[in-house]
């Protein structure tokens, strides 16, 4: 009999071969659950739609103050690339932007929620009005974002102009890791599918 059958023959190496495959295989289950729970979890996950617009819109605005503006009319057009705004100014001046003009008076400041309150000014800034009117879906604007107080002629908003735009955008829905949760995703940027 050779030294090894000797050995895998003791009762104490067999025990002690079992008690290792017992922790082996809880270490490996504590594994497999705390890398499902940090990562996969439902808590962690949120379902997000994306909506791509594919009708357009046509925003009048009246000039209220020196470069201040509000929202006289809105209405929806076929196609994205038929948007336009139509801009009155105090002079009696009418002027009509493209899609692609009116894009260009947009400044990452005119896209952040913070304003003063309505009740301090009388309307807004020409980029800031053309971002929180419905023009602002053409240009990326998110569906689920509210609009400040004074963009609309006497606080009235088109919202039928809103359900239209968004009832016939196509939609696609992914799951995203939710908002400061640490991890690779959370430094994901916006996707471009009209966000």
């Amino acid at each position: 009999m050779t030294p090894f059958r000797h050995f895998s023959d003791s009762p104490k190496f067999t025990h002690r071969l079992r008690q290792g495959g017992l922790y082996v295989a809880v270490a490996a289950l504590l594994a497999t659950h705390t890398a499902c729970s940090n990562s996969g979890s439902s808590g962690d996950w949120e379902a997000v739609t994306e909506y791509e617009v594919t009708k357009g819109v046509k925003t009048t605005l009246e000039e209220v103050e020196p470069d201040k503006f509000e929202v006289v009319d809105e209405q929806v057009v076929e196609g994205k690339d038929a948007s336009s705004v139509v801009v009155k100014r105090l002079t009696g001046q009418v002027d009509t932007l493209s899609l692609s003009q009116a894009q260009t008076l947009v400044t990452n400041s005119d896209t952040t929620t913070h304003s003063r309150s309505s009740s301090h000014y009388h309307g807004h800034s020409l980029g800031r009005i053309l971002w929180w009117s419905s023009m602002g879906y053409m240009m990326g604007r998110n569906f689920n974002s509210t609009s400040p107080a004074g963009i609309y002629r006497n606080g009235s908003s088109y919202a039928g102009v809103t359900d239209q735009l968004r009832s016939t955008a196509r939609t696609r829905t992914e799951m995203r890791p939710i908002r400061g949760r640490s991890g690779f995703f959370s430094r994901s940027g916006r996707s471009g599918f009209g966000s």
